[in-house]
């Protein structure tokens, strides 16, 4: 998305010094991931598969419907900004141009995909990392929010729905979290 809105760029526009460097480091931090990215595809793609073995966490039935919702609407809101930003962007509860729409965008459509894909997993054992990763993610936004929170439209629709989505992102996280432990924790047997 910086690539397809470069024109926005300082790089491209001029100013200042710093959004300038600001820029070039950017795209150069952006190169060097999607070459780490390729990278790790090709080793993937080239290394045998070792067998997963059992489960040893499943999801538990009640939390699935609520792991779908939660990763739908991430998916959903973030496949609208990145394909239609200027129509979806009246559904972030603040004002963002074009690149900003599409940014978020890809932010949403990655945490939709990875919630969805834990459901799809289906054993929090394997999960792991993302247990770390949602409530640190809905920490991190909710931080974001507070120093930005002048920007933010509060009585708005999608301000709700934002934050009831990082609430989901908290909740999963760490509900995932204690449920792994408890599953780990060994039974007494009789």
């Amino acid at each position: 998305m910086s690539l397809l809105n470069a024109g926005h760029l300082y790089i491209a526009r001029g100013g200042s010094i710093i959004p300038v460097l600001f820029s070039l480091g950017w795209l150069f931090v952006l190169g060097v991931l999607c070459v780490c990215a390729l990278i790790a595809l090709a080793w993937q793609h080239f290394t045998p598969a070792q067998p997963l073995g059992p489960r040893v966490a499943p999801l538990p039935g009640w939390s699935k419907p609520a792991l779908a919702v939660l990763g739908s609407a991430w998916l959903g809101i973030g496949t609208g900004l990145l394909a239609r930003p200027g129509f979806w962007a009246d559904f972030v509860p603040w004002s963002v141009n074009r690149p900003d729409a599409q940014a978020l965008g890809v932010w949403a459509l990655a945490l939709g995909i990875g919630v969805l894909g834990a459901l799809a997993e289906d054993d929090l054992g394997r999960t792991g990392s993302a247990l770390i990763a949602l409530p640190g993610t809905a920490v991190t936004m909710t931080v974001v929010l507070v120093f930005r929170a002048s920007a933010v439209d509060w009585s708005s629709g999608p301000a709700l729905c934002l934050v009831a989505m990082i609430a989901g992102l908290l909740l999963a996280g760490a509900s995932g979290r204690v449920l792994l432990t408890k599953s780990l924790v060994p039974q007494p047997r009789h």
